[in-house]
């Protein structure tokens, strides 16, 4: 009985929340509406995170290659009796030399992200505030990254590697730590776990402004220290719509990568049993359904990547021009947020110029 009057009482609660946000739920089903839609209108920026994926690919690649050449210039020491492989001892300029060799890791593979996000969010603007006049919106926006926004792309990935440095740094304090002779104790390793939590924390903290401020870029084109003050102030005056339509991208964005992966590979499954021929040909159908499933999610999470940062941009693009025109632009989500807007400040003049 108790149970039950719980859920009931639960019910209620959530019968009344939606009551009262029910015109911020409407506004957030429009912007999820209005992100497929340009998804669907710009299939061009589909290419725009397996073209950055590659480029990731590449930096690893030529980074391990490095890091073998930089790691072999140690003092190499004789091998132990039964190894046949030298080992090498890593002094202080060695030391060195491979932090700052990470630390080039970290921020070339946090701007190679920065690029990508921004060239989405740029499209994505461009799709929202001119979406009759548009051009090829990837290829404008990889122009305007490339010509005009470098410093504030590399700027803000500065911080975030700086930030997974640290990180990074004081995972290395530990284990020398304890290899020194600190105890390994209750509080000790309470210390290094909250001390690691909050570090981990303030990444994903710095990782969130740092995506909002690149679409603050995207649509004003001011520096990055300016578009994360004015993406934090925009989020603090809309704290409700960006935490429902947040949570609500999250939600889709597991659902379907969830349905993309599933589907597939259950269809894959079934073919591959059931059709005599295939069937008959294939002993196992482990290994391809584990080939099917990874693929489906990798295309689900290609998809969704887009998906999602089209949402948080066209947010930003809406609450921004409402503030812009709020005369004009306030009840455009309810009807269709898609629909270009009819008034432009002449702030978004960047679109053409920058």
């Amino acid at each position: 009985m108790g149970l039950f009057i719980f859920f009931w009482a639960v019910a209620a609660i959530s019968f009344l929340l939606v009551c009262c946000f029910f015109n911020r739920i409407r506004l957030v089903i429009a912007i999820l509406k209005a992100a497929a839609d340009f998804v669907k209108d710009v299939c061009s920026a589909l290419l725009v995170p397996p073209v950055m994926f590659t480029f990731q690919i590449m930096l690893y690649v030529s980074w391990l290659i490095t890091l073998v050449y930089l790691y072999s210039t140690g003092e190499q020491k004789r091998p132990q009796e039964g190894w046949p492989f030298a080992s090498i001892e890593v002094d202080q300029r060695l030391e060195g030399q491979l932090a700052y060799h990470l630390f080039g890791l970290l921020w070339i593979n946090a701007f190679i992200i920065a690029l990508g996000q921004f060239i989405l969010a740029s499209s994505a603007g461009i799709w929202y505030f001119m979406r009759q006049q548009m051009n090829s919106p990837v290829r404008t926006s990889v122009f305007r990254a490339l010509r005009y926004h470098m410093g504030s792309l590399a700027f803000g990935s500065l911080i975030l590697a700086i930030v997974q440095f640290i990180r990074i740094t004081f995972e290395y304090i530990k284990k020398k730590s304890y290899a020194m002779g600190v105890p390994e104790n209750a509080v000790t390793k309470f210390i290094f776990k909250c001390m690691k939590c909050c570090l981990a924390c303030f990444e994903r903290f710095i990782k969130f402004i740092n995506t909002q401020a690149y679409i603050q870029v995207a649509l004003t084109g001011k520096s990055f220290c300016s578009s994360a003050i004015a993406a934090f102030y925009l989020i603090f005056r809309n704290t409700v719509v960006f935490g429902m339509t947040h949570g609500l991208s999250i939600i889709f964005v597991f659902v379907g990568k969830l349905f993309i992966t599933v589907i597939p590979t259950i269809a894959g499954f079934l073919v591959i049993t059931q059709v005599e021929d295939i069937s008959k040909r294939i002993s196992s159908p482990i290994s391809l359904c584990i080939c099917f499933a990874f693929i489906s999610y990798a295309i689900g999470s290609l998809f969704m990547q887009v998906w999602g940062m089209a949402s948080e941009t066209i947010l930003q693009a809406y609450l921004v021009d409402i503030e812009v025109n709020a005369n004009v632009a306030t009840n455009l989500s309810l009807i269709h947020i898609s629909e270009p807007t009819r008034l432009l400040s002449i702030s978004y003049a960047v679109f053409c110029l920058k």
